[in-house]
């Protein structure tokens, strides 16, 4: 009754998004932050619920291009900028030969198209997003929708960790246990269907609210986004997917170091950013090395804690050593599309990948090649370029101030994504994450047409503002 009852609205959600070209977002948020409840629900558990959200994503690219036609597909890739227009072209170019060659090598189309849709689903997304955004307040519903429903996949974690063993709050199948800090850990993943999809979510939520934090000029919520973030790093370390606090980490510091470079001044919103990282470290000292707290959360704690000291390593080999295996198991050429992707295994061609697609360079390696792996690369060298270029944009005194932390944060996020990537592909290759880091993207790349937007309202008012300093004395406005 619940599967029947999601998939009418599903169709109806479809229809309506190809009949009247809104609500995108929050439908797009609304499928897939269900879907794995939807399927804990259902007997039998199917796979299929795990792609309903690429079902609506598709009848939101029809609905898109359907209003402002074919050409708008590559209008965020090639309009305000030609340094992408190469690296772009020739990847989808070695997507189609890759899929050619896993479908002569294995004999089966699907193989391909699931390795496919990992790879596009990014790119599509940037189409959204860059289609959703017109002003810096459209950045801002988006981020605060995220943010809502992030919060909500927290407290169940939460409520799992505490006992609640309600059926939507368990794992797909039977779960992950954790071997570490001397007992069995249980990675809990609220109403997601795993631990590590839960802790993505979860994590990306935490640097969204940060998002609005530094872009906002309202500092008298800072003490309730504190509050938040500890809460959700908790969320994330009862996971016990330590990969996520690392991300949250990583953009921490990494964005105050690149939007000190760009605004090269101290503004008094980021004394907000110490106090919370000082807070954090006497929060994870307090509960790991006082053991004044729940033993069990303490177990988490430490085992999370312990991601800083493994992170080097675990970069060489889940991140350096991969690329080797790759060429030792396919050669210089890769293998074919999907051979690395999840649902690959549903088609006995996992196996030649091995363990070299655990991180996401040996997964590139593996299935496209080294000419993949250096088009990719090219790709990534032409995005900051470009994002070096918008930054500097965003910094002008014609663009409104809180454009440059709110983008420096964005371009940040999708930076410390990447480099969770090398070491971890198992989340990227669900279809909702890959559409959620594709929307962000979106938004990136629609910042000249904010800024040429704001230019445009300012001249407007300039220019209202001259004729009325100009009008007669002796008239008055009717």
């Amino acid at each position: 009754m619940i599967s029947m009852a999601f998939l009418v609205f599903l169709a109806s959600a479809c229809l309506y998004c190809i009949a009247s070209g809104r609500h995108f977002w929050g439908l797009l948020l609304c499928i897939g932050f269900s879907q794995d409840m939807v399927r804990k629900l259902t007997p039998g558990e199917p796979i299929i619920f795990i792609v309903t959200v690429g079902v609506l994503f598709g009848a939101i690219l029809v609905a898109i291009v359907a209003r402002r036609g074919l050409s708008y597909v590559s209008e965020p890739y090639f309009r305000w900028s030609g340094t992408l227009q190469a690296p772009v072209i020739l990847f989808i170019v070695i997507l189609v030969l890759q899929f050619f060659h896993s479908l002569v090598r294995y004999g089966n189309p699907v193989v391909g198209l699931i390795g496919l849709v990992t790879y596009i689903a990014p790119f599509l997304g940037v189409i959204v997003g860059y289609y959703l955004v017109q002003s810096v307040e459209d950045i801002r519903r988006l981020t605060g929708a995220y943010i809502a429903l992030g919060l909500v996949v927290a407290t169940t974690v939460v409520m799992s960790f505490m006992g609640y063993d309600w059926a939507v709050l368990r794992e797909i199948g039977q779960g992950i246990r954790i071997y570490d800090q001397g007992t069995v850990l249980r990675s809990y993943s609220g109403v997601m269907r795993s631990g590590e999809i839960a802790a993505w979510h979860i994590s990306m939520a935490a640097c969204l609210i940060v998002t609005l934090a530094v872009s906002s000029k309202n500092f008298s919520t800072y003490a309730i986004v504190i509050a938040l973030v500890v809460f959700m790093m908790v969320a994330v370390t009862l996971t016990g997917r330590r990969k996520m606090l690392m991300l949250f980490s990583l953009y921490m510091l990494s964005y105050v170091t690149v939007y000190f470079y760009y605004r090269k001044s101290l503004d008094r919103r980021y004394f907000f950013t110490i106090f919370y990282l000082a807070l954090l470290g006497w929060f994870t000292f307090e509960v790991v090395n006082l053991g004044t707290y729940n033993e069990s959360l303490s177990n988490y704690i430490a085992r999370g804690s312990s991601v800083f000291g493994d992170a080097s390593g675990r970069f060489v080999e889940l991140g350096i050593k991969p690329v080797q295996w790759a060429y030792n198991r396919v050669g210089l050429f890769g293998g074919g599309l999907g051979i690395a992707s999840q649902g690959g295994y549903l088609f006995n061609v996992s196996d030649v990948a091995g363990g070299s697609g655990e991180g996401g360079l040996g997964k590139i390696m593996v299935e496209l090649g080294l000419p993949g792996l250096i088009c990719l690369m090219w790709l990534g060298i032409a995005g900051a370029r470009y994002l070096n270029n918008a930054l500097q944009l965003a910094n002008q005194k014609f663009a409104s101030p809180e454009l440059l932390p709110l983008m420096t944060s964005l371009s940040v996020i999708l930076g410390v994504n990447a480099i969770t990537f090398s070491v971890a592909t198992q989340v990227y290759g669900d279809v909702f994450v890959l559409v959620v880091l594709g929307t962000l993207a979106g938004c990136l790349l629609a910042l000249p047409k904010i800024v040429a937007r704001q230019v445009q309202e300012r001249q407007l008012q300039t220019v209202v503002f001259r004729a009325l300093q100009d009008r007669p004395s002796g008239l008055t406005a009717s």
